[in-house]
């Protein structure tokens, strides 16, 4: 008795060990990559820190403000699409998923779609159907895109009778209508057991007990028109903050340049396969800027305040939720190596 006992003993020590060998590699990982992350934007954040020197102090009160309300739009997000399938999340737990995926969607290839997999451990504790956390994370993904579509349609429409076209935009909305159209045709497939699951699955036993987990699932249509207009809340919420940089910058406030700007950017940002647009939504959205007149170096202050507003405070907001889990594991590995 005493024997299996400490065999037992054993095989945990040995398990927590490997446990927290893991943990400590991905935070290592995590670190090195942030930090590589942060050198290699340090010219842009230089710009950032120049632009922010050079704004009005209540403008950029008021866009960190609303910033707050964007996160709390993203949650609310996430608490519709639970509703939608007969979920249910609190609130904190909904600002804690999207803030630390957030995070994780800068740093992984594939930007949020891939990010949708990551599962914080306070989702974990507190979740009792797993699978739920899943499919509500289908639905806010679809969503996030479907709202940047309804929205995008009419400002390209626009665009395309003033002749303000930008390069890379109609491709985009095109990308943008294949994603929605093969994400519905795949779940579709995989409820009814259509010809394209029974392909995928065939021979597949473990991939069929995947799709079924993760794509079976019961949707009421009225949460989920609600989960959406939360989403084109949040892009109404962009056109905003584009609106209140040009403010910020002291310059003359052009709606329509806010509402193009934004749904151009968000296009990029869809469409974008590494670190959140870095780099595109800047130059585009400089690039539409400058179409409605603005000096190159306004239009280039502008698209840093809106980045700031949308990118770098959610990205600094998360990293503060990380920092604490870090120090944790951190404390561990070198009280273990002492």
């Amino acid at each position: 008795m005493k024997n299996s006992e400490a065999t037992d003993i054993k095989s945990d020590t040995k398990l927590s060990t490997g446990k927290w060998n893991w943990k400590e590699l991905l935070a290592i990982i995590f670190i090195a990559v942030a930090v590589y992350f942060f050198w290699s934007q340090r010219k842009e954040l230089r710009s950032l820190g120049d632009s922010l020197r050079n704004t009005d102090v209540f403008w950029l009160s008021i866009g960190i403000v609303l910033t707050v309300a964007y996160v709390l739009l993203q949650a609310a997000l996430y608490v519709y699409s639970f509703s939608s399938i007969g979920g249910k999340i609190s609130w904190l737990s909904a600002i804690d998923l999207f803030l630390k995926r957030n995070v994780i969607a800068v740093f992984l290839p594939g930007g949020g779609l891939t990010a949708l997999a990551y599962l914080p451990s306070s989702i974990k504790a507190s979740q009792q159907n797993k699978q739920q956390v899943h499919h509500a994370s289908v639905i806010y993904g679809f969503i996030g895109i479907f709202s940047v579509f309804i929205v995008a349609v009419p400002v390209l429409l626009y665009l395309s009778v003033v002749q303000a076209k930008v390069p890379g935009t109609t491709a985009g909305l095109i990308t943008i209508v294949a994603m929605l159209a093969a994400m519905a045709f795949f779940v579709k497939s995989v409820q009814s057991k259509g010809r394209f699951y029974r392909w995928a699955i065939k021979g597949r036993p473990k991939v069929e007990t995947f799709l079924t987990d993760i794509f079976s699932f019961d949707l009421s249509m009225k949460q989920f028109w609600k989960a959406t207009l939360v989403s084109v809340f949040i892009e109404i919420v962009g056109v905003v903050h584009i609106y209140i940089s040009m403010l910020a910058a002291g310059v003359a406030p052009s709606i329509t340049g806010s509402i193009v700007g934004y749904i151009v950017a968000s296009i990029f940002l869809i469409i974008s396969p590494f670190l959140r647009g870095m780099g595109a939504i800047e130059v585009s959205l400089t690039f539409i800027l400058k179409k409605y007149g603005y000096a190159t170096v306004q239009s280039l202050q502008i698209a840093l305040l809106f980045r700031f507003f949308e990118f770098w405070l959610p990205l600094l907001a998360g990293l503060i939720y990380y920092l604490d889990r870090i120090r944790q594991v951190s404390f561990k590995f070198f009280k273990r190596k002492t």
